[in-house]
């Protein structure tokens, strides 16, 4: 619909990308530059875990099963090919920026949790008891449920749809049957296990798809300078910041598009705040500080290295968009069978993140104390959007994902610019006391 795609610009245009920049760089000087000091500080803090809650593990492996997407083996190939080899340097600037306020949401969702054995945090607890912002609080809990249940639902549906189909040709409609079945039980089960499942979907995928991605850049090491040559020589070029920070939203991606990426940025809007929010004894600046690290993980290291290997494999230079480029670089590992091995990471991703935004869609219900019957129907909904989600243009799934991603963004982002000196001051103290 050309209505939803007007609208969806409106949204995404570029005052929204440069207020999130502004908001990176506000985030940047509350957390005392956060980028440089919290992985050495993490590596001294020791994990912890209780039976209540989610443990950090737990709750980071949840998160990044959100933020992990199609759009890391996707988005970096747009931002390539809108920007040319120079936006994967801008890319890691609009990263670096994202770190902070990552860190930013996390301190807050921890430091405003509710404090029981099942503690729960996000940006409608810190909306309404830390800003008073109470209609904001309901406004973004409102779209995130409407996101969780629907639009996200849906688009990774259709995604997980797509990739077993070009596996194996079976009705698609009998494929996205099949995952719900498979999704129903373990949604059915709430919250702590959708953790625990996701704390090892996470780490596995993660993995396996950064040594194959090692192994295409060791396989073609000859191409290695040449790579980063044309990363510094295209900076210059006025095309590659505006592809840098395409690559950089669609790498954080909540939703995408099979063959086309458009994507939302997941710094900034408020969802992996609900996760870490949920973990039980946690104190804000550490907790924080592994929202850094999932931007570092996700950005700085998965999408860097996809973005290498389409570079050192020319793959850059076939004419191939979006995941095709990436998977003719896996080619030179996998050979015809690159295809296959990309779906499968496909349909892992596309599961974790059904799952990631299911947990923040519960969460948000318990928030509004949703009776049970209220939580089973949202189930059901969420599953009903699995099914059908091959029944609907992609397109306009996408399109709605972006919009009631927005609307999660704008309130969250009010919030952190309001809470600031919070920020700023807890990190202080915490800096004080390591």
């Amino acid at each position: 619909m050309t209505f939803l795609s007007d609208f969806r610009y409106i949204l995404w245009g570029p005052f929204t990308i440069i207020i999130l920049l502004l908001t990176g760089i506000y985030m940047t000087y509350s957390s005392r530059f956060v980028q440089f000091w919290c992985i050495p500080k993490l590596l001294k803090t020791r994990n912890h875990s209780s039976k209540n809650g989610v443990s950090p593990l737990e709750a980071l492996c949840t998160s990044l099963g959100g933020t992990l997407g199609v759009g890391n083996l996707a988005g970096v190939a747009v931002a390539i090919q809108f920007g040319g080899a120079g936006a994967i340097f801008f890319m890691l600037v609009a990263a670096f920026f994202g770190m902070a306020t990552k860190y930013s949401e996390l301190l807050l969702a921890v430091y405003y949790q509710t404090k029981d054995k099942n503690p729960i945090g996000g940006p409608m607890i810190y909306l309404s008891n830390g800003a008073n912002l109470n209609l904001m609080a309901k406004f973004f809990a409102v779209f995130c449920i409407f996101s969780a249940m629907t639009t996200s639902a849906a688009a990774q549906g259709s995604a997980i749809t797509e990739a077993i189909y070009s596996i194996m040709p079976i009705s698609k409609i009998l494929i996205s049957i099949m995952l719900a079945f498979l999704i129903f039980p373990i949604l059915c089960k709430g919250g702590k296990i959708i953790a625990k499942i996701s704390s090892i979907i996470v780490p596995f995928m993660t993995i396996s798809y950064l040594i194959a991605g090692f192994f295409v850049i060791l396989i073609n090491k000859e191409n290695i300078p040449y790579a980063f040559n044309k990363i510094f020589s295209d900076i210059l070029k006025p095309t590659s910041a505006g592809g840098g920070i395409l690559g950089f939203l669609t790498s954080q991606s909540i939703s995408y598009g099979f063959s086309k990426g458009v994507f939302s940025n997941e710094a900034g809007i408020g969802s992996a705040p609900i996760a870490h929010g949920c973990t039980y004894g946690a104190k804000p600046c550490e907790e924080g500080m592994l929202g850094a690290l999932e931007v570092f993980i996700d950005t700085f290291v998965v999408c860097f290295i996809t973005g290498l290997a389409i570079l050192v494999t020319n793959s850059d230079e076939t004419g191939l968009h979006g995941i095709f480029m990436t998977t003719n670089a896996f080619s030179s590992i996998f050979g015809q069978q690159a295809g296959i091995f990309i779906s499968i990471m496909i349909i892992f991703l596309a599961v974790s993140t059904i799952l990631g935004w299911s947990f923040y869609g519960i969460i948000c219900l318990k928030w509004f104390k949703a009776k049970n019957y209220l939580i089973r129907l949202y189930i059901f909904i969420t599953i009903l959007s699995i099914i059908f989600s091959s029944f609907f243009p992609l397109v306009d799934i996408l399109n709605l994902c972006d919009i009631s991603a927005a609307f999660m963004t704008f309130p969250n982002i009010l919030g952190l610019w309001y809470l600031a000196p919070t920020i700023k001051n807890q990190t202080d103290k915490f800096r004080r006391n390591i």
